[in-house]
């Protein structure tokens, strides 16, 4: 799965101990048990292998906890599909469509807890001449569960665990050919200080910085850890900016940068990363997170 959210990737894809927020959802689902207020998000991307589309919805509830769900879109754009002659005769359409249902809570103290259920689907559509063209579809299930911690004065200390893509393989055509979900157990902390030009002022009047680094590895499987780190600096939520640097094999590795505003109801957050370690010239992948709050 890729990246999802601005603010995440704007710190080097650091997300582990991520709270109070929708895009929470996608790196650890306990990050939802702080939201205070109901959210709707809008998660958009521009990657090299197609545009990702995430909308989210979440409602936080005293007795209950938090409540909500998402729709993410994987579009990988059309291909043409040619006849011998090299005429164009129809066009193929591959997509990734994951629904998303979210629920957490506090258990006890500064423990949090966050679990998904997500119905995964790929699909491969097909206009025109579609003859002799095997169908390509599939349908599996997963889930993600995660906990978080907070520690140190108003919550300075924030660390969190959670494992992602625990579930079914997905089968396309038959058994031979189906593959399994990249399960990754991910493990995070985030450490907030306020910055002394903001002591004089009161607890919410600050600057601050929040330093970040998680480390994730294959659930069940043999492969390498990955590590990330990430920054953010700002006043309040009223402006922040980010950056950070993705130390992974399969993905975005490399540097990234962010900025995020906030005022009122609505938030926006810009991040960009800068792909290292590969010779393909492609232009660098581009996040955008809009939300709103009621």
């Amino acid at each position: 799965m890729f990246p999802v959210g601005a603010r995440a990737v704007g710190m080097g894809q650091t997300a582990a101990a991520l709270d109070g927020r929708g895009e929470a959802a996608f790196w650890n689902p306990a990050g939802l048990a702080t939201l205070e207020k109901n959210e709707f998000g809008l998660q958009t991307a521009t990657l090299v292998a197609g545009n990702t589309d995430a909308l989210t919805a979440y409602f936080p509830s005293h007795r209950v906890g938090v409540l909500g769900g998402a729709i993410y879109l994987v579009d990988y754009g059309d291909l043409d599909r040619t006849d011998a002659s090299g005429n164009t005769i129809g066009r193929i359409a591959p997509r990734n469509l994951e629904f998303v249902a979210s629920y957490a809570t506090g258990i006890v103290g500064a423990f949090s807890l966050g679990v998904n259920y997500k119905l995964v689907q790929f699909v491969v559509d097909c206009s025109g001449d579609c003859t002799n063209l095997p169908s390509a579809s599939g349908t599996t299930h997963a889930v993600d569960v995660g906990g978080q911690v907070a520690a140190g004065p108003e919550g300075a200390f924030r660390f969190g665990v959670a494992v992602r893509n625990l579930g079914f393989k997905l089968q396309v055509n038959n058994r031979d050919q189906a593959d399994a979900l990249p399960a990754r157990l991910i493990v995070g902390a985030l450490y907030r200080i306020v910055l002394p030009a903001g002591r004089g002022d009161g607890p919410g009047e600050r600057f601050d910085l929040k330093v970040a680094a998680d480390v994730d590895s294959p659930w069940g499987s043999y492969g390498e850890s990955q590590m990330r780190v990430g920054l953010d600096v700002g006043y309040q939520r009223l402006f922040r900016v980010r950056g950070g640097y993705a130390f992974v094999r399969d993905g975005l590795n490399g540097p990234s940068v962010g900025v995020g505003v906030e005022t009122g109801a609505i938030g926006v957050d810009l991040a960009r990363s800068f792909l290292s370690g590969s010779d393909l010239v492609v232009a660098n992948p581009t996040f955008f997170s809009f939300r709103v709050v009621f």
